[in-house]
């Protein structure tokens, strides 16, 4: 009788690392599942080989290896009992759950429970199956962000035409530093209760000027920097992506944006500063500071925390980028240090730096001090974020009390150390988002989501043409006009709204983002 081929390790070793990148592919580049991949394949090919020298039956062999596969994820198993209660987050319940765990899958790897089974094909086969099943969808979803990527990228070259901008004698260093839900000052006294005056009152004392009544064009990270520092609306650059909600079109235009590109074509080094979300990572500048020590990336970091081997890296505190609190914390502290030092950079340079903060997670009370969550590492705001209302805005007054006083320094620093002076631009990609509901703009606090800080900085403070209600969108325009002969028509200020599994699906709120609606529940 012919035996059933053994197929089943290699798939399921497939749908271990595109399982994990299918969830993540709003921020991950798909170039980033290939090393992952390799590697596991090739570990479970040497393992195929060596067990099934050792013990002589293929089908037993790739029964302990899928299940091997299986029990080496431990990390999804445990996050789900955690997100259940914090018991699962202490030392007990980890053992605990490793145990239940690890138990009945030592048992059905068993050579005694082998031993019982009379149809072992019928059992590779089903296996075989199993696995073709499981890895269709994320299959499908890398194979449709592969081809998304390979047409954004057509699509983009004759949209995205860079500006002719006049190269000077001595160019000055533009920062432009991205403060993630940074809200606006009447916002924050009004409805959060937090009176931000001595920062603003600081900025203006130092030069700059400060939109006082200052939007965002979208209420999303990435639609809001994509039309930054694009320097345009987002309804031409996306037509071709309005029935997806993949997040490749936005991350194409945020990394390769024409601001960057405009600046690169007279002698400007584009210089990044590590973010906390992977796309706003620009690993591809001129200078690219990089957080963590080696070769690791963080979606590799992502696959390992899924692992048992994510155990070790705890107990022994490893500096690996596993996704975590810790590190969440690192990327903002390490740019914020990191800013300070950009002056002795050789320039003319266009810096870039995203902060991760205010935005959830709230990891840094006001003092500065670590805050470490109860609860499984999550970024999700608005309705994603899994705390109370109370603990929102307690956490993020308390963030953005400690980020003022660091900025205080980064930019005294920056202003005193830099020659010729430079340009600054300080915003938030959008407000914060207790009140703001992300499947409908009814009933929802628009001017929370809306209102931002917005602040520049000019060598010669000339703020003739800034107005209070100027937009993103129109920021680069102003820049390029006043220091670098632009000609550039300001475009009307307007302020879209999409929901998070729509992103490209534009309404204009303009006349609402004003209100404000707060539930009473």
């Amino acid at each position: 009788m012919k035996r059933a081929i053994v197929c089943h390790p290699f798939i399921f070793a497939i749908y271990s690392v595109l399982g994990v990148y299918s969830q993540n592919s709003v921020q991950v580049p798909v170039q980033w599942v290939v090393r992952p991949l390799v590697v596991l394949l090739f570990l479970v090919a040497l393992l195929y080989f060596a067990l099934r020298r050792k013990n002589g039956d293929p089908q037993y062999t790739g029964l302990i290896i899928s299940l091997g596969i299986f029990w080496f994820f431990f990390g999804h198993f445990h996050r789900a009992l955690f997100e259940k209660s914090p018991f699962w987050g202490t030392t007990l319940g980890i053992l605990l759950a490793f145990s239940i765990w690890t138990i009945p899958i030592a048992f059905l790897v068993s050579k005694w429970t082998w031993g019982q089974i009379s149809n072992r094909g019928l059992v590779t086969n089903i296996m075989n199956f199993s696995a073709v099943i499981v890895v269709l969808l994320p299959a499908y979803a890398t194979g449709n962000t592969l081809i998304q990527a390979i047409k954004q990228t057509r699509s983009y070259e004759n949209l995205r035409i860079p500006v002719v901008l006049e190269q000077k004698d001595k160019q000055p260093d533009i920062y432009l530093i991205i403060l993630d839900a940074y809200g606006r000052d009447d916002f924050l006294r009004d409805v959060y209760g937090f009176d931000n005056s001595d920062f603003i009152g600081y900025l203006k004392q130092k030069g700059f000027y400060v939109a006082d009544s200052g939007t965002a064009n979208y209420p999303q990270t990435l639609l809001s920097l994509s039309a930054l520092l694009n320097m345009e609306y987002l309804d031409e650059l996306t037509i071709d992506f309005r029935n997806t909600d993949a997040r490749g079109p936005v991350v194409n235009l945020v990394q390769h944006s024409n601001v960057r590109r405009s600046l690169k074509n007279i002698g400007y080094d584009f210089v990044a500063l590590p973010s906390a979300t992977l796309s706003t990572q620009m690993r591809d500048a001129d200078l690219y500071v990089a957080l963590t020590a080696g070769d690791l990336n963080e979606f590799e970091g992502l696959l390992l925390s899924s692992t048992v081997i994510n155990l070790l890296i705890d107990a022994w505190d490893m500096s690996v980028p596993v996704p975590s609190y810790d590190l969440h914390r690192r990327y903002i502290l390490f740019s914020l240090e990191k800013l300070e030092t950009m002056p002795t950079v050789k320039g003319p340079k266009f810096v870039f730096s995203h902060i991760m903060a205010p935005h959830p997670p709230f990891v840094l009370d006001g003092q500065g001090d670590p805050i470490q969550p109860q609860r499984p590492f999550n970024t999700g705001d608005a309705s994603g974020f899994m705390g109370t209302s109370e603990e929102y805005i307690s956490g993020y007054t308390g963030e953005i009390h400690y980020l003022n006083n660091r900025l205080i320094k980064v930019i005294d620093i920056i202003l005193d150390e830099s020659s010729p002076p430079p340009i600054i631009i300080i915003q938030g990609d959008h407000g914060p988002g207790n009140y703001f509901n992300m499947i409908e703009p009814v009933n929802s606090c628009l001017k929370e989501r809306y209102s931002i800080l917005s602040a520049y900085y000019f060598p010669d403070k000339n703020y003739e043409e800034l107005y209070p209600t100027i937009t993103p969108v129109n920021s680069f325009r102003e820049v390029f006009n006043q220091y670098f002969g632009a000609d550039l028509k300001l475009l009307e200020d307007r302020n879209y709204y999409a929901t998070w599994l729509e992103p490209y699906i534009f309404s204009d709120v303009s006349d609402q983002v004003q209100s404000c609606y707060i539930s009473s529940e």
